[in-house]
Protein backbone atom coordinates (compact mmCIF):
# COMPACT_ATOMS: atom_id res chain seq x y z
CA UNK A 1 0.00 0.00 0.00
CA UNK A 2 3.08 2.69 0.89
CA UNK A 3 4.39 1.52 -2.38
CA UNK A 4 1.27 2.23 -4.54
CA UNK A 5 0.67 5.22 -2.04
CA UNK A 6 4.13 6.75 -3.01
CA UNK A 7 3.80 5.29 -6.75
CA UNK A 8 0.57 7.50 -6.88
CA UNK A 9 1.98 10.37 -5.34
CA UNK A 10 5.06 10.47 -8.13
CA UNK A 11 2.36 10.05 -11.20
CA UNK A 12 0.05 12.78 -9.47
CA UNK A 13 3.07 15.57 -9.27
CA UNK A 14 4.38 14.31 -12.46
CA UNK A 15 0.98 15.15 -13.99
CA UNK A 16 0.77 18.47 -12.41
CA UNK A 17 4.43 19.70 -13.54
CA UNK A 18 4.36 17.95 -17.35
CA UNK A 19 1.70 21.06 -18.31
CA UNK A 20 4.93 22.68 -17.74
CA UNK A 21 7.08 20.76 -19.88
CA UNK A 22 8.49 22.67 -22.59
CA UNK A 23 9.14 20.85 -26.45
CA UNK A 24 10.73 22.64 -29.64
CA UNK A 25 12.52 22.18 -32.73
CA UNK A 26 16.25 23.44 -33.03
CA UNK A 27 16.49 25.33 -36.70
CA UNK A 28 17.44 24.73 -39.12
CA UNK A 29 15.39 21.65 -40.06
CA UNK A 30 16.54 19.22 -43.31
CA UNK A 31 14.56 18.19 -46.15
CA UNK A 32 14.98 14.52 -47.65
CA UNK A 33 12.91 12.95 -50.89
CA UNK A 34 12.87 9.06 -51.61
CA UNK A 35 10.87 6.85 -53.78
CA UNK A 36 8.41 9.47 -53.82
CA UNK A 37 8.16 10.40 -49.85
CA UNK A 38 9.57 13.69 -48.54
CA UNK A 39 10.20 14.22 -44.79
CA UNK A 40 11.05 17.31 -42.59
CA UNK A 41 14.27 16.02 -40.37
CA UNK A 42 14.45 18.49 -36.81
CA UNK A 43 16.21 18.03 -33.81
CA UNK A 44 14.00 18.00 -30.81
CA UNK A 45 15.01 19.78 -27.49
CA UNK A 46 12.68 18.24 -24.70
CA UNK A 47 12.74 19.79 -21.24
CA UNK A 48 10.28 17.91 -18.71
CA UNK A 49 9.68 20.22 -16.12
CA UNK A 50 11.07 18.60 -12.49
CA UNK A 51 9.93 21.75 -9.98
CA UNK A 52 7.47 24.99 -10.77
CA UNK A 53 7.12 28.00 -8.23
CA UNK A 54 5.54 31.21 -8.96
CA UNK A 55 5.50 34.72 -7.05
CA UNK A 56 5.81 38.09 -7.27
CA UNK A 57 9.03 37.77 -8.47
CA UNK A 58 8.28 35.79 -11.46
CA UNK A 59 8.23 32.15 -12.33
CA UNK A 60 11.06 29.62 -11.71
CA UNK A 61 11.17 25.79 -13.18
CA UNK A 62 13.94 23.47 -13.52
CA UNK A 63 14.05 21.33 -16.42
CA UNK A 64 15.72 17.86 -17.31
CA UNK A 65 15.93 18.23 -20.71
CA UNK A 66 16.51 15.22 -23.85
CA UNK A 67 17.43 15.44 -27.25
CA UNK A 68 15.64 13.51 -30.28
CA UNK A 69 15.45 13.91 -33.78
CA UNK A 70 12.61 13.21 -35.20
CA UNK A 71 10.55 12.87 -38.83
CA UNK A 72 7.68 14.48 -40.08
CA UNK A 73 5.77 14.02 -42.92
CA UNK A 74 6.38 16.66 -45.59
CA UNK A 75 3.46 17.16 -46.90
CA UNK A 76 0.72 16.21 -44.39
CA UNK A 77 2.86 17.79 -41.22
CA UNK A 78 2.16 14.37 -39.26
CA UNK A 79 4.61 12.76 -36.62
CA UNK A 80 6.09 9.97 -38.36
CA UNK A 81 9.03 9.01 -35.88
CA UNK A 82 11.31 10.34 -33.35
CA UNK A 83 14.16 8.89 -31.24
CA UNK A 84 16.03 9.80 -28.54
CA UNK A 85 19.68 10.56 -28.51
CA UNK A 86 21.04 11.93 -25.48
CA UNK A 87 20.55 13.61 -22.18
CA UNK A 88 21.62 17.22 -21.73
CA UNK A 89 24.03 15.78 -19.02
CA UNK A 90 25.62 13.44 -21.24
CA UNK A 91 26.86 16.48 -23.81
CA UNK A 92 30.29 17.95 -22.71
CA UNK A 93 30.17 20.55 -24.89
CA UNK A 94 27.63 22.69 -26.69
CA UNK A 95 25.78 23.88 -29.17
CA UNK A 96 23.57 20.85 -30.51
CA UNK A 97 22.86 21.48 -33.78
CA UNK A 98 22.15 20.40 -37.68
CA UNK A 99 25.12 19.84 -39.87
CA UNK A 100 23.71 19.38 -42.89
CA UNK A 101 21.66 17.24 -45.88
CA UNK A 102 25.00 14.95 -47.06
CA UNK A 103 24.13 11.94 -49.33
CA UNK A 104 20.67 11.31 -47.88
CA UNK A 105 21.58 11.24 -44.69
CA UNK A 106 20.96 13.84 -41.75
CA UNK A 107 24.27 15.04 -40.33
CA UNK A 108 23.86 16.65 -36.87
CA UNK A 109 26.33 17.32 -33.29
CA UNK A 110 24.42 16.19 -30.22
CA UNK A 111 27.98 16.26 -28.43
CA UNK A 112 29.45 14.76 -31.32
CA UNK A 113 29.43 14.07 -34.75
CA UNK A 114 26.18 11.59 -35.88
CA UNK A 115 24.78 10.63 -39.17
CA UNK A 116 21.10 9.20 -39.38
CA UNK A 117 18.79 7.71 -42.14
CA UNK A 118 16.16 10.21 -42.01
CA UNK A 119 13.58 7.96 -42.53
CA UNK A 120 13.89 5.15 -40.26
CA UNK A 121 16.01 7.33 -38.11
CA UNK A 122 18.55 4.55 -38.28
CA UNK A 123 22.30 5.83 -36.70
CA UNK A 124 25.20 5.70 -39.68
CA UNK A 125 27.92 7.58 -38.04
CA UNK A 126 29.19 8.34 -34.72
CA UNK A 127 32.28 8.77 -33.48
CA UNK A 128 33.15 5.13 -32.97
CA UNK A 129 32.12 4.53 -36.37
CA UNK A 130 34.01 7.18 -38.15
CA UNK A 131 37.13 6.20 -36.36
CA UNK A 132 36.97 2.38 -37.20
CA UNK A 133 36.51 3.65 -40.82
CA UNK A 134 39.54 5.41 -40.55
CA UNK A 135 42.44 4.47 -38.36
CA UNK A 136 44.16 7.62 -38.65
CA UNK A 137 41.68 9.26 -37.26
CA UNK A 138 41.59 7.32 -33.56
CA UNK A 139 41.42 9.62 -30.63
CA UNK A 140 41.76 12.51 -32.74
CA UNK A 141 37.89 13.34 -33.16
CA UNK A 142 37.65 17.20 -31.31
CA UNK A 143 34.77 16.94 -29.18
CA UNK A 144 33.59 20.51 -29.94
CA UNK A 145 31.40 21.50 -33.31
CA UNK A 146 33.47 24.20 -33.71
CA UNK A 147 36.31 21.56 -35.05
CA UNK A 148 33.63 20.23 -38.25
CA UNK A 149 32.64 22.09 -41.04
CA UNK A 150 29.53 21.10 -43.34
CA UNK A 151 30.38 22.10 -46.95
CA UNK A 152 26.91 22.76 -48.61
CA UNK A 153 28.68 22.29 -51.94
CA UNK A 154 30.87 19.27 -51.51
CA UNK A 155 28.69 17.40 -49.28
CA UNK A 156 31.82 16.19 -47.22
CA UNK A 157 32.60 17.78 -43.85
CA UNK A 158 35.65 19.00 -42.89
CA UNK A 159 37.08 17.83 -39.80
CA UNK A 160 40.19 19.62 -37.80
CA UNK A 161 41.55 16.88 -35.84
CA UNK A 162 42.99 17.15 -32.30
CA UNK A 163 46.40 17.50 -34.02
CA UNK A 164 45.54 20.36 -35.87
CA UNK A 165 45.67 18.04 -39.41
CA UNK A 166 42.61 18.16 -41.74
CA UNK A 167 40.43 15.95 -43.21
CA UNK A 168 37.15 16.27 -45.55
CA UNK A 169 35.05 13.19 -44.30
CA UNK A 170 32.60 11.43 -47.63
CA UNK A 171 29.19 11.60 -46.90
CA UNK A 172 29.08 8.97 -49.06
CA UNK A 173 31.21 6.53 -47.66
CA UNK A 174 32.32 7.87 -44.11
CA UNK A 175 36.06 7.58 -45.72
CA UNK A 176 38.20 10.67 -44.60
CA UNK A 177 41.02 12.01 -46.73
CA UNK A 178 44.21 14.33 -45.19
CA UNK A 179 44.20 17.81 -46.95
CA UNK A 180 47.34 20.31 -46.26
CA UNK A 181 45.89 24.05 -46.12
CA UNK A 182 46.46 25.12 -50.19
CA UNK A 183 43.75 21.82 -50.64
CA UNK A 184 40.82 23.03 -49.16
CA UNK A 185 40.08 25.30 -51.54
CA UNK A 186 40.21 24.70 -55.29
CA UNK A 187 38.63 27.72 -56.33
CA UNK A 188 38.75 27.43 -60.49
CA UNK A 189 38.30 31.48 -60.59
CA UNK A 190 41.38 31.98 -58.48
CA UNK A 191 43.37 29.74 -60.16
CA UNK A 192 42.34 31.34 -63.83
CA UNK A 193 43.38 34.84 -61.76
CA UNK A 194 46.99 34.00 -61.21
CA UNK A 195 47.60 32.39 -64.14
CA UNK A 196 46.79 35.87 -65.84
CA UNK A 197 48.96 37.56 -63.06
CA UNK A 198 51.79 35.22 -64.17
CA UNK A 199 51.25 36.41 -67.54
CA UNK A 200 51.21 40.04 -66.87
CA UNK A 201 54.42 39.49 -64.78
CA UNK A 202 56.26 37.31 -67.64
CA UNK A 203 54.61 40.20 -69.52
CA UNK A 204 56.68 43.18 -68.00
CA UNK A 205 60.16 41.09 -67.83
CA UNK A 206 59.47 41.06 -71.36
CA UNK A 207 58.99 44.61 -71.45
CA UNK A 208 62.23 45.27 -69.09
CA UNK A 209 64.13 43.17 -71.44
CA UNK A 210 63.26 45.48 -74.45
CA UNK A 211 64.11 48.44 -72.76
CA UNK A 212 67.45 47.10 -71.82
CA UNK A 213 68.53 46.59 -75.56
CA UNK A 214 66.88 49.78 -76.40
CA UNK A 215 69.10 51.61 -73.94
CA UNK A 216 72.05 49.46 -75.20
CA UNK A 217 71.26 51.15 -78.51
CA UNK A 218 71.15 54.31 -77.83
CA UNK A 219 74.67 54.22 -75.96
CA UNK A 220 76.13 52.42 -78.79
CA UNK A 221 75.01 55.33 -81.36
CA UNK A 222 76.05 58.09 -78.76
CA UNK A 223 79.30 56.11 -79.11
CA UNK A 224 79.29 56.11 -82.77
CA UNK A 225 79.66 52.27 -82.45
CA UNK A 226 76.59 51.38 -84.83
CA UNK A 227 74.24 53.65 -87.66
CA UNK A 228 72.12 55.84 -87.36
CA UNK A 229 69.66 53.39 -89.60
CA UNK A 230 70.59 50.42 -86.99
CA UNK A 231 69.30 53.34 -84.24
CA UNK A 232 66.30 53.90 -85.66
CA UNK A 233 65.75 50.17 -86.61
CA UNK A 234 65.75 49.56 -82.16
CA UNK A 235 63.98 53.07 -81.62
CA UNK A 236 61.02 51.25 -83.98
CA UNK A 237 61.21 47.43 -83.08
CA UNK A 238 61.18 48.75 -79.13
CA UNK A 239 58.00 51.05 -79.86
CA UNK A 240 56.30 48.17 -81.71
CA UNK A 241 57.12 46.02 -78.14
CA UNK A 242 55.93 48.46 -75.89
CA UNK A 243 52.64 49.05 -78.31
CA UNK A 244 52.20 45.29 -77.77
CA UNK A 245 53.15 44.73 -74.55
CA UNK A 246 51.28 47.55 -73.16
CA UNK A 247 47.90 46.03 -75.01
CA UNK A 248 48.22 42.52 -73.90
CA UNK A 249 49.24 43.62 -70.27
CA UNK A 250 45.72 46.15 -70.43
CA UNK A 251 43.68 42.82 -71.98
CA UNK A 252 45.00 40.77 -68.96
CA UNK A 253 44.06 43.46 -66.16
CA UNK A 254 40.80 44.14 -67.67
CA UNK A 255 39.97 40.07 -67.39
CA UNK A 256 41.56 40.24 -64.01
CA UNK A 257 39.23 42.80 -62.83
CA UNK A 258 36.44 41.28 -64.32
CA UNK A 259 37.22 38.14 -62.68
CA UNK A 260 37.75 39.98 -59.34
CA UNK A 261 34.61 41.11 -59.99
CA UNK A 262 33.00 37.94 -59.93
CA UNK A 263 35.22 37.23 -56.95
CA UNK A 264 33.19 39.88 -55.07
CA UNK A 265 29.90 38.80 -55.99
CA UNK A 266 30.33 35.34 -55.24
CA UNK A 267 31.47 36.09 -51.69
CA UNK A 268 28.86 38.21 -51.53
CA UNK A 269 26.14 35.66 -52.37
CA UNK A 270 27.98 33.10 -50.21
CA UNK A 271 28.08 34.88 -47.07
CA UNK A 272 24.46 35.85 -47.72
CA UNK A 273 23.80 32.06 -48.12
CA UNK A 274 25.87 31.53 -45.11
CA UNK A 275 23.91 33.70 -42.98
CA UNK A 276 20.50 32.65 -44.34
CA UNK A 277 21.46 28.92 -43.33
CA UNK A 278 22.38 29.74 -39.71
CA UNK A 279 20.72 28.42 -36.86
CA UNK A 280 19.69 32.45 -35.84
CA UNK A 281 15.99 33.77 -36.31
CA UNK A 282 16.18 36.07 -39.73
CA UNK A 283 14.68 39.28 -39.43
CA UNK A 284 12.11 39.89 -41.95
CA UNK A 285 13.99 42.38 -44.32
CA UNK A 286 16.70 39.44 -44.64
CA UNK A 287 14.34 36.80 -46.24
CA UNK A 288 13.08 38.74 -49.20
CA UNK A 289 14.03 41.06 -51.74
CA UNK A 290 12.58 44.09 -53.50
CA UNK A 291 14.18 43.45 -56.86
CA UNK A 292 14.71 40.29 -59.54
CA UNK A 293 14.95 39.18 -63.09
CA UNK A 294 12.95 36.58 -64.52
CA UNK A 295 12.93 35.42 -68.20
CA UNK A 296 15.23 38.56 -68.97
CA UNK A 297 12.77 41.44 -67.30
CA UNK A 298 13.52 43.40 -64.23
CA UNK A 299 10.80 42.88 -62.01
CA UNK A 300 10.12 45.06 -58.36
CA UNK A 301 8.39 45.85 -55.66
CA UNK A 302 8.24 49.87 -55.37
CA UNK A 303 7.09 52.53 -53.56
CA UNK A 304 6.57 56.10 -54.85
CA UNK A 305 9.45 57.57 -52.98
CA UNK A 306 11.17 54.70 -54.39
CA UNK A 307 10.34 55.83 -57.90
CA UNK A 308 11.35 59.32 -57.16
CA UNK A 309 14.86 58.16 -56.39
CA UNK A 310 15.60 56.02 -59.71
CA UNK A 311 18.49 53.72 -60.10
CA UNK A 312 19.13 52.22 -63.43
CA UNK A 313 21.64 49.67 -62.42
CA UNK A 314 20.22 46.71 -61.18
CA UNK A 315 20.96 45.42 -57.74
CA UNK A 316 19.25 43.38 -54.98
CA UNK A 317 18.28 45.32 -52.14
CA UNK A 318 16.00 44.35 -48.93
CA UNK A 319 12.77 45.88 -47.57
CA UNK A 320 13.80 48.17 -44.66
CA UNK A 321 10.86 50.51 -44.96
CA UNK A 322 8.03 48.74 -42.55
CA UNK A 323 5.21 51.42 -43.86
CA UNK A 324 6.58 51.49 -47.45
CA UNK A 325 3.36 50.31 -49.56
CA UNK A 326 4.77 48.33 -52.82
CA UNK A 327 3.70 47.59 -55.83
CA UNK A 328 4.22 45.34 -58.86
CA UNK A 329 6.67 46.83 -61.43
CA UNK A 330 8.66 45.51 -64.43
CA UNK A 331 10.87 46.92 -66.72
CA UNK A 332 13.03 45.88 -69.62
CA UNK A 333 16.85 45.15 -69.00
CA UNK A 334 20.05 45.66 -70.77
CA UNK A 335 23.58 44.47 -70.67
CA UNK A 336 25.61 47.67 -70.07
CA UNK A 337 29.09 45.41 -71.75
CA UNK A 338 28.02 41.97 -72.98
CA UNK A 339 31.87 41.16 -73.21
CA UNK A 340 32.61 41.48 -69.54
CA UNK A 341 31.60 38.36 -67.23
CA UNK A 342 30.79 40.33 -64.63
CA UNK A 343 28.90 43.09 -66.40
CA UNK A 344 26.10 45.15 -65.33
CA UNK A 345 22.77 45.37 -66.08
CA UNK A 346 20.75 48.24 -67.26
CA UNK A 347 17.29 48.97 -66.14
CA UNK A 348 15.10 50.76 -68.11
CA UNK A 349 11.56 53.29 -66.60
CA UNK A 350 9.77 50.52 -64.45
CA UNK A 351 6.08 50.04 -65.81
CA UNK A 352 3.76 49.59 -63.37
CA UNK A 353 1.61 46.12 -63.57
CA UNK A 354 -1.49 46.90 -61.15
CA UNK A 355 -3.06 48.68 -57.95
CA UNK A 356 -2.78 46.18 -56.09
CA UNK A 357 -0.84 46.79 -52.50
CA UNK A 358 2.20 44.89 -50.61
CA UNK A 359 3.30 46.56 -47.07
CA UNK A 360 6.69 46.65 -46.90
CA UNK A 361 6.63 43.35 -49.67
CA UNK A 362 9.44 41.35 -51.20
CA UNK A 363 10.36 38.33 -53.06
CA UNK A 364 10.99 35.58 -51.10
CA UNK A 365 14.61 34.27 -50.95
CA UNK A 366 15.31 30.70 -51.48
CA UNK A 367 17.52 29.59 -48.33
CA UNK A 368 19.91 27.53 -50.76
CA UNK A 369 20.67 29.84 -53.49
CA UNK A 370 20.01 33.87 -51.20
CA UNK A 371 18.18 34.41 -54.71
CA UNK A 372 14.44 34.71 -54.82
CA UNK A 373 12.05 31.58 -55.53
CA UNK A 374 11.56 31.78 -59.42
CA UNK A 375 7.68 29.34 -59.78
CA UNK A 376 8.12 27.21 -62.87
CA UNK A 377 4.36 25.79 -62.81
CA UNK A 378 2.53 28.99 -63.97
CA UNK A 379 5.82 31.18 -63.42
CA UNK A 380 5.73 33.70 -60.90
CA UNK A 381 6.92 34.99 -57.04
CA UNK A 382 6.09 34.33 -53.98
CA UNK A 383 5.45 37.49 -52.16
CA UNK A 384 5.97 38.30 -48.87
CA UNK A 385 4.59 41.41 -46.81
CA UNK A 386 2.86 42.80 -43.78
CA UNK A 387 -0.49 41.98 -42.33
CA UNK A 388 0.31 45.36 -40.72
CA UNK A 389 3.00 47.89 -39.72
CA UNK A 390 5.58 47.09 -36.83
CA UNK A 391 6.79 43.99 -35.46
CA UNK A 392 3.67 42.64 -34.10
CA UNK A 393 2.41 42.58 -38.12
CA UNK A 394 2.12 39.09 -39.16
CA UNK A 395 4.03 37.97 -42.23
CA UNK A 396 1.41 37.48 -45.44
CA UNK A 397 2.33 34.93 -48.38
CA UNK A 398 0.55 35.63 -51.99
CA UNK A 399 1.90 33.95 -55.18
CA UNK A 400 1.77 35.66 -58.43
CA UNK A 401 2.07 35.10 -61.86
CA UNK A 402 4.48 37.46 -63.95
CA UNK A 403 1.56 39.73 -64.98
CA UNK A 404 0.73 40.44 -61.29
CA UNK A 405 -2.58 38.23 -60.70
CA UNK A 406 -2.58 37.23 -57.81
CA UNK A 407 -3.05 32.85 -57.28
CA UNK A 408 -4.15 32.86 -53.67
CA UNK A 409 -3.11 34.94 -50.57
CA UNK A 410 -1.89 33.22 -47.01
CA UNK A 411 -1.51 35.02 -43.29
CA UNK A 412 1.15 32.75 -41.75
CA UNK A 413 0.21 34.23 -38.31
CA UNK A 414 3.69 34.78 -37.75
CA UNK A 415 5.65 37.88 -37.19
CA UNK A 416 8.94 36.12 -38.43
CA UNK A 417 10.63 32.84 -39.87
CA UNK A 418 13.15 30.96 -37.70
CA UNK A 419 13.85 28.82 -40.34
CA UNK A 420 12.15 27.85 -44.26
CA UNK A 421 12.45 24.99 -47.52
CA UNK A 422 11.42 25.97 -50.58
CA UNK A 423 10.71 21.76 -52.16
CA UNK A 424 9.44 23.28 -56.02
CA UNK A 425 5.81 22.10 -54.98
CA UNK A 426 5.64 22.99 -51.03
CA UNK A 427 6.96 25.60 -48.44
CA UNK A 428 7.97 24.13 -45.70
CA UNK A 429 8.21 26.96 -42.50
CA UNK A 430 9.35 26.78 -38.83
CA UNK A 431 8.46 29.67 -36.68
CA UNK A 432 7.46 30.83 -33.19
CA UNK A 433 4.00 31.62 -31.81
CA UNK A 434 4.34 30.04 -28.28
CA UNK A 435 5.75 32.26 -26.12
CA UNK A 436 7.15 29.43 -23.87
CA UNK A 437 10.31 28.79 -26.39
CA UNK A 438 13.29 30.52 -26.74
CA UNK A 439 14.06 32.35 -29.68
CA UNK A 440 15.95 30.63 -32.56
CA UNK A 441 13.67 27.45 -31.77
CA UNK A 442 10.15 26.83 -32.98
CA UNK A 443 7.14 25.43 -32.50
CA UNK A 444 5.22 25.38 -35.21
CA UNK A 445 5.47 23.10 -38.75
CA UNK A 446 3.49 24.76 -41.50
CA UNK A 447 4.15 23.50 -44.98
CA UNK A 448 2.12 25.10 -47.64
CA UNK A 449 0.95 23.45 -50.88
CA UNK A 450 2.15 26.62 -53.47
CA UNK A 451 -0.29 25.52 -56.15
CA UNK A 452 -3.04 25.61 -54.02
CA UNK A 453 -2.15 27.74 -50.87
CA UNK A 454 -3.75 25.08 -48.32
CA UNK A 455 -1.87 24.45 -45.32
CA UNK A 456 -1.35 21.84 -42.56
CA UNK A 457 0.00 22.77 -39.41
CA UNK A 458 2.04 20.33 -36.39
CA UNK A 459 2.42 21.63 -33.09
CA UNK A 460 6.00 20.31 -31.75
CA UNK A 461 5.32 21.94 -28.54
CA UNK A 462 1.99 19.24 -28.21
CA UNK A 463 3.63 17.17 -31.07
CA UNK A 464 0.34 16.93 -32.51
CA UNK A 465 -1.35 18.74 -35.95
CA UNK A 466 -3.15 21.56 -35.28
Amino acid sequence: MIIALIAGFIFLMRGCLSKYDERQALTPALYFEKDGKAIVFTIIQYGKATSYSSGPKGTYKSMSTNYFIQANDAASGELISNKKIKHHSDIKFHPVTVMGAGNGKAWVFIGELLAYDPFTLEKIADREIIEKNNPQLKGKMPEEERYYEFDRNTNAILITATDGMKYLLSTADLKATAIDEDGISKNPVEAKMKALKKKEDSLELQYRAGYDRYRGFNRLYSDRKISYAAYEDSTKNFSRLQDSISKRKSDIRDEINDLDNLQDAAREMESKIESLAGSSSKSYSNICTAVDTFNGKWFGLLSTADLEKPDDRFRYRSVYTETARNKFYTASITVKDPAKRSSELMVAAPEKLNEAVYLQGGFLLDKRTALPIHLKNEEGFIVCYKEKVGNTGNIMLSRIDLEGNTRWVFNCELTEFEDWIYTGNRLIILGRDNKEISSGTANLLLIIDLQSGKAVKHDYFTNKMR
